[in-house]
């Protein structure tokens, strides 16, 4: 019985000796994703582009709401002035109701407008971000690269930085 409590402490101490020999061949690395998006000339011309296109989701929606700003007030003075019927009045209403509808519509598409127009845009940069963070890491054996502006990473032992290596591989 002694023999087989030695064979398998052993066999234990081999396995142990193999797990960390692995483990210290493992190499890793982190960046900060964020930092190194907000560097790419890519991503400001996107940046842009965004703001071009939800300045003028804006101008529409502003023209929307002054219209029915105007609509009310106009309702407002002519019911004050006692120059429209109650019947009048319910019909206006259901007409402001209506514009109203139709405002908080035009709001939710352009919100989902807006996010997929930023997927389009932002989809190439990070594609090419990560076709170069691979790379990176298989040129430079790499078992890991970790993107610390996540906040995920909490702790890292001898992680190499990265960014130098794939700015280089993006051409800046």
């Amino acid at each position: 019985m002694n023999r087989k409590i030695i064979f398998l402490l052993a066999a234990l101490g081999l396995s142990m000796a193999a797990l960390q020999a692995q483990s210290d061949s493992l190499k890793y690395g982190h960046m900060n994703l964020g930092n190194l998006l907000d560097e790419m000339p890519e991503t400001a011309g996107a940046e842009a582009q965004l703001k071009v296109f939800a300045d003028s989701l804006n101008r529409i929606d502003s023209v929307m709401t002054m219209t029915f700003q105007q609509a009310y007030i106009q309702l407002k003075k002519e019911y004050d002035e006692g120059g429209l019927t109650q019947i009048q009045v319910q019909q206006r209403q259901v007409e402001l109701e209506k514009q109203r509808q139709e405002i908080q519509t035009f709001e939710e598409k352009a919100q989902a407008s807006l996010e997929t127009h930023r997927g389009e845009l932002l989809s190439p940069i990070l594609k090419k971000v990560d076709t170069a963070i691979k790379e990176v890491a298989k040129e430079n054996g790499f078992s890991m690269i970790f993107d610390v502006s996540s906040g995920a990473m909490l702790f890292a032992s001898e992680t190499i930085d990265v960014t130098p290596m794939v700015k280089k591989k993006l051409g800046m």
